[in-house]
């Protein structure tokens, strides 16, 4: 059966139109597609999906599982429509969340939202105390790669990679560990670490990224218990004892769950 692009009317590019028929076909599933899948929905061969994906993931469209040949839709398209003010819906919502966080901790907060192999700060409000750590709203950063010229990952970071497939973790320990020019051990304590990350719920960061920062990270989850982003606070580590980030993780919680009631489609 041909495809609809290959139908398409004359004039019209019929490498584009198989292209946005793709990300259509994308869009219509909350989970990730095959290539398979997609060409028999499309009518199109395996070869021509592949090509077409593969385009589709260097301009940044759409997003690649990590060690599969599943793909799906990146944000790009929604950033593209908000663009000049990006995340103001949302912002709008969680602000108020944020502002309670400080109010009850004295330290920053940032909410991020993943995407892909990217985490993208959403909001942020600082802390009212002298000494402040700064986030660039809207700037995504990598999940897997130690970013500000730090010496670990964020506790954000660790977040994300404990929501994500093993397979995906393990695959992201691999690119951190080379990239620190470590052994195999940081590799493997790094997929234990965020293995009991992903079961406590929670990540602490005692200065391991950045020496004198400390931080607690939460995840933000959807009405479908599916991850929609992390909610972080940070400071100084001498204003951020053990005891004082145990405090400020139950804050978190709560402020996460309310996020996810508001935001949480």
């Amino acid at each position: 059966m041909p495809s609809k692009a290959a139908t398409a009317a004359p004039g019209v590019d019929k490498t584009l139109t198989k292209g946005l028929q793709l990300l259509e076909a994308l869009a219509e599933s909350e989970q990730s597609r095959g290539i398979s899948e997609l060409a028999l929905q499309l009518s199109l061969t395996k070869s021509n999906v592949h090509r077409l994906l593969q385009t589709l993931v260097k301009c940044g469209y759409v997003g690649r599982e990590a060690n599969t040949e599943r793909y799906l839709l990146s944000t790009k398209l929604w950033r593209i429509s908000r663009r000049g003010r990006p995340f103001d819906s949302m912002r709008q919502l969680i602000r108020p969340v944020l502002r309670g966080v400080v109010d009850e901790t004295g330290e920053s907060a940032l909410f991020c939202i993943r995407d892909n192999d990217e985490l993208t700060p959403v909001d942020q409000v600082e802390s009212p105390g002298p000494v402040r750590i700064f986030f660039s709203v809207g700037q995504p950063f990598p999940v897997d790669r130690v970013i500000m010229s730090g010496k670990d990952l964020t506790a954000i970071q660790l977040i994300a990679l404990a929501g994500r497939p093993q397979l995906e973790v393990q695959a992201a320990a691999r690119r951190i560990q080379k990239d620190a020019g470590a052994g195999p051990a940081y590799g493997e304590a790094l997929v234990t670490r965020i293995e009991q990350i992903r079961r406590d719920g929670f990540a602490f960061s005692r200065g391991e990224w950045v020496s004198g920062v400390s931080a607690v990270a939460v995840p933000v989850m959807d009405r479908a218990q599916e991850t929609l982003g992390v909610l972080s606070c940070f400071g100084p580590s001498d204003r951020l004892p053990d005891t004082q980030l145990k405090r400020v993780q139950k804050i978190l919680l709560r402020a996460a769950a309310e996020i996810g009631r508001r935001v949480g489609a």
